[in-house]
């Protein structure tokens, strides 16, 4: 954020990539361990990947669901993401001592949530910020799948995440380490509900795919014009700089993210 003089802080801006999901993961670990100022980096799939949650069991699926989808672990919390090259990734990289970086874990999404609201509304989209009550209510919610829809990151509300006509449109996550914390954020351009319903339960698919469908959505399915990865990457830019008075800077990863990156990934 700005520092008072005119100046604006400088945030790193990291190329985009549309690569592997692993490889993802270990770059993140890479940024909240050893990132040294404030870096943004957005990413996305380059094959159908299910993200499980740190302590989600692993699906029990048939053959075919099988070979056309990789299964991975994330280290932030929360549940599955059917990861798609229509669905967009953002790392937010804080170090410790940032005054951005608050005590309360879950105030630590606020700021971000409105971010996102501001950077759709640039795209033509009202939306709206969860709130904790709203968010506690829907893991309640009565539903004769509810342990499957909330396996599903985007079955369920977190606060400060976003939505539009109550379904889930940006879903957010967190991860903090001694260096700093890393924010992390998933939006869908379309939001397969069917082939994430496959995932986790091969069984009822159908069924489980017309309550995903009620609780999440994708922008293709709630604008009236054709909006890119990039249309929102940009979007989403905008707004940061001008809401945090700060400038966001092209750069590079540096030579040590690169090695613990790649150790990690190879491991």
């Amino acid at each position: 954020m700005g520092r008072g003089t005119g100046e604006l802080d400088a945030w790193r801006l990291l190329p985009y990539d549309a690569g592997d999901s692993a490889s993802h993961f270990a770059f993140s670990d890479a940024l909240v361990r050893l990132a040294s100022r404030p870096t943004i980096w957005w990413h996305s799939t380059a094959r159908p990947t299910l993200i499980l949650g740190p302590g989600q069991r692993m699906p029990a699926t048939g053959e075919r669901a099988e070979s056309m989808v990789r299964k991975i672990r994330r280290q932030a919390g929360g549940t599955a993401v059917y990861a798609t090259d229509a669905v967009l990734g953002l790392d937010v990289a804080l170090p410790a001592r940032h005054p951005l970086v608050l005590p309360d874990v879950v105030e630590s999404y606020r700021w971000m949530g409105e971010m996102w609201i501001e950077a759709l509304a640039v795209l033509g989209v009202r939306a709206g910020l969860v709130g904790i009550k709203e968010a506690r209510a829907a893991r309640t919610k009565a539903s004769p799948l509810r342990d499957l829809v909330n396996a599903a990151c985007f079955g369920t509300l977190s606060p400060y995440e976003v939505t539009v006509e109550d379904r889930k449109l940006v879903g957010l996550a967190q991860v903090r380490r001694r260096n700093g914390q890393l924010l992390q954020a998933g939006i869908h351009l379309r939001f397969d509900a069917d082939d994430l319903a496959m995932q986790l339960d091969e069984h009822h698919p159908q069924k489980l795919a017309v309550e995903l469908r009620a609780r999440a959505t994708g922008l293709h399915e709630i604008v009236d014009r054709s909006v890119s990865l990039h249309d929102v990457m940009d979007a989403f830019n905008h707004v940061l700089q001008r809401r945090l008075h700060v400038q966001l800077v092209p750069g590079q990863w540096d030579e040590i993210e690169l090695r613990h990156a790649e150790a990690l990934w190879s491991a």
